[in-house]
């Protein structure tokens, strides 16, 4: 199975997969090289890369060289595109230029375990989109033979017993052909937005207009003749009832009635509550008077603490010795000597 490929001339072509010396698809590969070249003819061109450089780094694609990429056309189809590898064909493209693919993929991803086959078919598609390809579609997909799987497990992927996988893997490896296309620019094409253009051809439009005849004024504020404006009297805005003082009958107190007095704090009267009240009652104060309290007898006080003559720095915030120098517990504290006598001496 090979891909039906048709060229124009003049038309540049890049073939990319894996061959060796010891390689299955190397006259393959080389026949298929010879066609393509006869088809693009002499003012075509024809350029062969090895995926495996492209993957390792060791080279890097020009930008924009190539009408068509063709990757892995030829049997066994052993290489898995990565994304770095699609990425790199992707930038390899001109505009508008075509991707044509084989890739062997699962028929489910609980098919087989541990082979270097990891993707089915919607993975591939999904991958194709990450990498920047639009238009992509798998155009068919096909079982592998018994003989391409032989040859895959034993020359491909050294697998020690190549009959067993071959009887294994029968009906689950697919071979799959995509189609994908290059959006219609280059990576860091850049474009005018449409909206100026249409912008800088209105203004044109415009311009040519206003020469040929003269703007409209919509409206316009007259600052020169505000002086001459005619100013509202406020006093004629006013009615004859407006400037009538009020009566002082119509001040009162309806009914004439007395005004009513606060409650008080510990109301026992009622009037706090509503209540008729009899004049002659007087609220009783329930709060008990506080008691004055006792001044502290700061000589015969008695420490609790034991920190009291000591000093300020040993008191506490509420002792009655703040402010006092340290004295023996039981003295009587004094100011002697010539604390009791002005400084100032005449």
């Amino acid at each position: 199975m090979t891909l039906a490929l048709n060229f124009g001339l003049g038309q540049a072509v890049l073939l990319v997969s894996r061959a060796s010396a010891e390689a299955q698809n190397l006259d393959a590969l080389q026949q298929l090289r010879e066609t393509l070249a006869a088809q693009v003819g002499s003012s075509g061109k024809v350029d062969f890369e090895q995926v495996d450089r492209i993957e390792s780094g060791a080279v890097s694609l020009a930008s924009a060289q190539y009408d068509y990429v063709v990757a892995n056309p030829a049997e066994p189809w052993a290489v898995e595109h990565s994304g770095r590898v699609l990425a790199s064909l992707l930038l390899a493209l001109k505009p508008s230029g075509s991707l044509a693919m084989r890739e062997l993929v699962l028929d489910s991803t609980d098919s087989l375990v541990q082979l270097p086959i990891t993707r089915t078919k919607d993975d591939l598609a999904q991958q194709l989109r990450f990498a920047g390809f639009i238009d992509s579609q798998i155009t068919s997909c096909e079982p592998v033979s018994e003989s391409t799987l032989q040859v895959l497990g034993e020359s491909c992927w050294n697998l020690t017993d190549a009959s067993a996988f071959v009887a294994r893997a029968s009906g689950h490896i697919l071979v799959a052909t995509v189609a994908a296309k290059k959006p219609a620019y280059n990576v860091g094409a850049a474009t005018a937005l449409s909206f100026g253009k249409k912008a800088k051809a209105k203004n044109t439009n415009d311009a040519h207009v206003a020469t040929s005849q003269p703007a409209q004024k919509v409206w316009m504020i007259n600052v020169e003749s505000d002086d001459d404006a005619e100013i509202e009297d406020q006093d004629n805005l006013l009615e004859a009832e407006d400037l009538a003082r009020p009566d002082i009958a119509a001040l009162a107190r309806p009914g004439d009635s007395a005004p009513r007095k606060k409650a008080c704090k510990n109301c026992t009267c009622g009037l706090a509550s509503g209540e008729v009240v009899d004049e002659s009652l007087a609220c009783k104060p329930t709060d008990k008077p506080k008691k004055a309290k006792k001044p502290v007898d700061v000589v015969n006080v008695k420490s609790s603490c034991g920190s009291c003559s000591l000093g300020d720095a040993f008191r506490c915030s509420s002792c009655p010795y703040l402010g006092m120098p340290a004295f023996k517990p039981g003295e009587k504290v004094t100011l002697g000597g010539s604390m009791l006598h002005d400084d100032f001496m005449p």
